[in-house]
């Protein structure tokens, strides 16, 4: 009876110091102020809504299926091949 007990909290304090050890190897911010990282932000974000509002005109010029077809392999291309977020568990042996 001890001894799943013993285990458990083994498994338990491995477990916390696991997720202590991330944290100091990705530190927040990575050596940036917080005044670059927003910049950054901001600029990621408008450049995504400037991409929005371009394929929205697409889509609202297109006059055929080809056309909306060619908006949506324009503004969202396919994820790469070797992506393997995209594999099955299988497939990644």
């Amino acid at each position: 009876m001890r001894t799943p007990l013993i285990i458990s909290a083994f498994i338990f304090i491995c477990a916390i110091e696991s997720d202590a050890a991330d944290s100091n190897i990705y530190p927040q911010g990575a050596g940036k102020n917080i005044e670059q990282k927003r910049t950054e932000i901001l600029q990621h974000i408008q450049e995504r809504v400037t991409n929005s509002q371009a394929e929205i005109t697409c889509v609202k010029t297109a006059a055929s299926h080809e056309e909306f077809r060619a908006c949506h392999e324009k503004y969202r291309p396919a994820p790469p091949k070797n992506d393997k977020r995209n594999q099955s568990p299988q497939q990644e042996h």
